[in-house]
């Protein structure tokens, strides 16, 4: 079939047309000249094979023009109904092998826009996904730097060391979404790092631990986590928890190691470099595993830590006096109100306790300024002694006052019994003759002095002159008529 494709459509219609009416001419042609005669039976079979050469030779030619065709609009179909253009293979040399060609452009033409359009889909798309990755990125690290700025602020409106930590604490369990996180000071003079801080979303994970009563922990500068921490000054994520091989239990925490799945430890660090502790946060929630991106913000949040441990080092430097280590009296009234403050909306307990030297003015008069104000000083240093980390004292001439945090009357009490003894346990000579130097003290206590605690250094100042008005040597609780078994105490 396709051997009658080698000529154009209309070379062999006319080629054929020809030659079937050639056929009975020659014929016809050929009788005569052998000078035979043709009857009508002769004249109809000839005339009846010329019909079906004519009709054969029409079938050929229709079928060389319409196959063709047909493969055509086959492959047009699949095309329209898939948009999948297929190639049309046609090795004769007629009109519809060229018109198949042209298809064949087409579609590749076709082939090419799409690819084309398809790459530049793909190219948008991925530059889409960058776009939005980047601003992912971008408001995840806006979310880590309005966290930062919003400790940063907090921060500034406190110099409470312990309320400090706390806050950067609360803010990385937050941000982070951990089970719990603490910071670890070290004394490099003992190789011990004390707990300055432990925080959590689940406190049942720190029943064990009583707040602001943490243990020192014995620690090598090599040994465990921290040890390695402090050590490279670097921080380490182990995502293998209590089981990873550089994880170190400590007898202080012997209940809380096999509940530490994951932590992240991370070196707080001054600015020149020195390492004044880690940061540790255990068990990340949701995503499970702690990140290399979880580093950067960590790193922010000991900088902070940082910064506050230098201030509180500074705070203390500058407004402590360096021979009790007692803060100077403006500051011991700022810390007052702010744990007032703090009572008043919790409804905690909170007492104040002025001690006043008996006959300060006569010591001075009998001996020298020199001597009674060496006195003072040790007396201050046995005051500042028996503080515990959340009490705060300070010291205005020959008095000293106490703040103490979550302590009723009762408390208060058992503090001035524990200075008083102290006090009077010590020695104090003058030109080799013994002084005996007594305390009296003024206690007020919230709720039980009054229910405004921004008055309890009023009212305590009130207690000590009925304490010195009744003798001296004892302690008077502001608004009890309950007699303290202070005053049992020896006399002057």
């Amino acid at each position: 079939m396709e051997f009658f494709r080698n000529a154009g459509i209309a070379k062999r219609i006319v080629i054929s047309t020809l030659l079937v009416l050639a056929l009975p001419i020659v014929i016809f042609l050929y009788v005569n000249w052998m000078g035979r005669e043709v009857n009508f039976k002769v004249l109809f079979f000839l005339s009846n094979i010329f019909f079906f050469v004519g009709l054969a030779s029409s079938w050929f030619i229709a079928l060389s023009i319409t196959r063709p065709i047909d493969r055509i609009r086959a492959k047009l179909a699949v095309f329209i109904e898939k948009r999948i253009p297929q190639s049309i293979n046609d090795s004769a040399e007629d009109e519809l092998s060229e018109l198949s060609q042209d298809f064949n452009r087409l579609f590749s033409l076709w082939n090419n826009e799409l690819g084309a359009i398809v790459r530049k889909q793909r190219a948008r798309g991925e530059e889409t996904v960058k776009i939005a990755a980047a601003q992912s990125q971008i408001e995840a690290q806006l979310m880590l730097t309005r966290s930062c700025l919003q400790v940063a602020q907090r921060l500034n409106v406190s110099f409470d060391f312990q309320s400090n930590l706390k806050t950067i604490l609360d803010e990385g369990v937050k941000t982070l979404n951990v089970q719990w996180a603490s910071i670890l000071l070290i004394n490099r003079e003992s190789l011990e790092m004390t707990v300055a801080c432990v925080r959590g979303v689940e406190q049942s994970l720190l029943d064990d631990l009583a707040e602001d009563q943490y243990p020192s922990i014995k620690l090598k500068p090599t040994e465990g986590l921290a040890g390695l921490v402090i050590k490279e000054g670097v921080p380490i994520i182990a995502n293998k928890g209590f089981r990873d091989p550089r994880f170190k239990t400590f007898s202080e925490f012997p209940s809380r190691s096999e509940k530490i799945a994951s932590i992240l430890c991370a070196p707080i660090k001054t600015s020149d470099g020195t390492v004044l502790g880690v940061m540790n946060f255990q068990n990340r929630i949701n995503p499970p595993l702690f990140r290399n991106e979880d580093l950067p913000y960590t790193l922010d949040l000991c900088t902070l830590a940082a910064l506050v441990v230098e201030r509180n080092r500074l705070y203390q430097h500058l407004f402590t006096d360096e021979t009790t280590g007692l803060l100077s009296h403006r500051v011991w009234r700022s810390y007052v109100q702010e744990e007032a403050a703090r009572a008043a909306r919790y409804s905690q307990p909170l007492a104040i306790v002025i001690l006043d030297i008996d006959r300060y003015q006569s010591l001075i008069e009998t001996s020298s300024a020199e001597f009674a104000m060496k006195v003072s000083s040790d007396i201050g240093a046995t005051v500042q002694k028996a503080l515990r980390d959340t009490d705060v004292g300070s010291r205005a001439k020959d008095r000293y006052y106490v703040m103490l945090p979550n302590t009723d009357a009762a408390g208060a009490i058992y503090f001035v019994g524990r200075v008083k003894e102290s006090v009077e346990k010590q020695s104090f000579e003058y030109n080799g003759s013994p002084l005996g130097i007594t305390l009296s003290a003024g206690v007020a206590s919230f709720p039980e002095s009054g229910p405004d605690p921004r008055n309890l250094i009023v009212n305590a100042r009130t207690a000590l002159d009925q304490a010195k008005s009744d003798g001296r040597n004892r302690a008077a609780v502001f608004g009890s008529q309950i007699e303290s078994p202070l005053n049992k105490l020896s006399p002057e």
